[in-house]
């Protein structure tokens, strides 16, 4: 496993930094970005629209100031986008690959199994590791009631959602292997939506590709999945389609409750409350900072048109034509959309890989004109 994979990893295992885990990746990132900025140059393709993307938060960062939010939660929501090019000079000054995410998810997913069966058959040692990741992390570790009234381990990392930029990696890639246990760990886990959008992009990659080594994967899944039914899972999932999970009417709480400030506000809209903001949600029934839904949320801290200039940053690379990048661009476009139920638009993971699909779609060697 080589040291970039080692750093990927801690990223996901550590996204919220509670573990110090996060700053050490950090810390061997900068480093390098440092030697690289010594010699590489910036290019003109990612400097612009991240220039013009940072200018359209200024308006909600003024915003958030003038309603007496301090200078210190201001930085530390925008911390992330702040860091986007030493990950670009990160990336120019190592060797990073692909491969070095798949290897990543791969070791995540298989702590998440095992933190999983260790709790479930009451491991001693596995526990006490649980206990110590909970303690200091912002995932969650507890426990959960199903529909089927089976009580089950949660093992939910805040960065469990990177497993599906890895996830989607995997195929192409022929890491088939490492694809079946992230779908396991995402199951385990449990994120529904998650494993929802990665067996999309399997049946999508099959339709696409006629990938004849992969005819076994969706029949596994599909028998696996019946098994689940009578255990927990399956009916969980069911619940989602029918309107009947937590989750579904607590976002459905959010949206009206962001709706219902704009409609009050417009000029918000445009420009945002700023970061730090808070407003009463009536999904969590009380004052929030942050929900589940990350694109509404961006837009409620820095506004639409910040918004706007985010996704010309983010969708930049669809303008590439190759089949590499056409791969990563599948994979960041599966996370946009877990997005819709998690708040994972700001994470340190994601930029990371971003900036990789931008050097291997602008400046690689073997990369295609636009």
């Amino acid at each position: 496993m080589s040291l970039n994979a080692i750093c990927i990893l801690l990223l996901i295992v550590d996204s919220g930094g509670g573990l110090m885990l996060r700053p050490i990746s950090f810390l061997i990132m900068l480093f390098y970005a440092i030697k690289s900025l010594r010699k590489d140059k910036i290019s003109t393709k990612f400097l612009i629209p991240y220039f013009l993307f940072i200018l359209s938060l200024l308006p909600s960062l003024v915003i958030a100031l003038l309603n007496n939010i301090s200078i210190a939660t201001v930085f530390s929501w925008i911390f992330a986008y702040l860091c986007i090019p030493i990950f670009y000079f990160y990336v120019k000054g190592s060797d990073l690959k692909v491969e070095d995410y798949i290897k990543a998810g791969g070791f995540f997913a298989v702590l998440v199994i095992v933190l999983f069966f260790g709790r479930l058959l009451q491991v001693p040692f596995v526990i006490t590791i649980n206990e110590f990741i909970e303690s200091r992390s912002n995932g969650f570790f507890g426990s959960k009631n199903f529909l089927s009234g089976e009580v089950l381990p949660n093992v939910y990392f805040q960065g469990t959602l990177s497993l599906i930029i890895c996830g989607a990696l995997c195929i192409p890639y022929k890491f088939y292997w490492t694809f079946g246990l992230i779908l396991i760990s995402l199951i385990l886990a449990p994120s529904r939506f998650g494993v929802m959008v990665l067996v999309m992009w399997l049946l999508f990659l099959f339709f696409r590709r006629s990938y004849k080594r992969l005819l076994w994967i969706p029949l596994i899944f599909i028998i696996g999945m019946s098994i689940l039914e009578n255990f927990a899972f399956g009916k969980e999932i069911l619940a989602l389609f029918n309107g009947e999970s937590d989750g579904g009417s607590i976002r459905l709480g959010h949206l009206s409750s962001v709706l219902r400030e704009f409609g009050s506000s417009p000029i918000n809209m445009l420009f945002g409350f700023g970061p730090g903001s808070e407003f009463y949600s009536s999904g969590f029934q009380e004052m929030a900072t942050n929900i589940e839904i990350s694109q509404l949320e961006f837009i409620r801290k820095y506004g639409l048109i910040s918004f706007l200039f985010f996704m010309v940053f983010y969708f930049r690379t669809l303008l590439v034509k190759d089949e590499e990048i056409y791969y990563l661009n599948g994979a960041l476009f599966l996370y946009f959309l877990v997005a819709f139920s998690n708040p994972v638009l700001s994470s340190l993971f994601l930029f990371l890989f971003l900036m990789f699909t931008y050097i291997k779609a602008f400046e690689s060697k073997n990369c295609c004109d636009e």
